[in-house]
This record gives structure tokens, sequence and C-alpha cells, in this order.
């Protein structure tokens, strides 16, 4: 799941890229004034088209909103790749014991799901 930027309604402001914690919007290649959004590094959160100021940018069609993320502590082994990948700091806990979610912090990125090599990360869509 991403979001895609209509090239018609582009401007090229970079607002999308600035916003973005994960990178994911770019100049286009060959039209620079032309922004595109990476799929693998979109983790939709949807901060892109908030900020737009053309509303050129847009979920695809296969989007699901996040309504919550949690920490599966069976699966958990307390590496702390969630904790480093997340803007906010949502997972916390001890190395090598199960973290959790702070649910206030959490802005249903899901960019840890993304990135956990355990599946203890449980994403649950709207």
């Amino acid at each position: 799941m991403a979001y895609i930027i209509a090239e018609d309604r582009c401007v090229g402001c970079g607002a999308c890229a600035w916003v973005c914690l994960f990178g994911a919007p770019a100049p286009g290649i060959g039209d620079k004034s032309v922004y595109v959004i990476n799929e693998k590094k979109c983790v939709s959160c949807g901060h892109c088209e908030n900020i737009c100021p053309n509303s050129a940018i847009s979920p695809d069609a296969n989007h699901k909103p996040i309504r919550k993320v949690t920490i599966n502590a069976e699966k958990c082994v307390g590496c702390s790749v969630c904790e480093h990948i997340c803007p906010e700091k949502a997972p916390h806990g001890q190395l090598h014991h199960p973290f959790e979610i702070d649910q206030e912090k959490c802005f249903q990125c899901g960019a840890c799901a993304k990135r956990c090599h355990h599946d203890a990360i449980l994403v649950e869509y709207a």
C-alpha cells in the first residue's frame, strides 16, 4: 500500500518530501519538477497527503488505513528494531524482553511492522 502523486497537479514544491519521515517522496527521474513516491519506502501514514497544497497526493487503490498497531509478546524477541525505526519512539522496552507500543505516541504508520523480522507486530486495518 502506498500513496501516489497526480503528475498533472504536482507543482514540485517538495512539501511531501519535507514532511515524510521515511524518505518516500522524491523528484521524478526525467521531470525533476514533479515528485513521485517510492512504494518500498512509503508506510501509508498520510502525512504527505495532508500537507500537499494542491491535493495532488492520494492513497492508491489498495490503500487501507491502519486502525491499530500492537506487539505480540509471544513472538517479540526484544531486538529493538521497532524502537529504532519509529520516528515517535512508540515501541519501547528492554533488550531481549518483549516490547510494547505506547498507543498515545503511535500514529499508525506501520513502519515497525514492515521492519520486524519475527512477525511480532500486528497491524489492524480499518
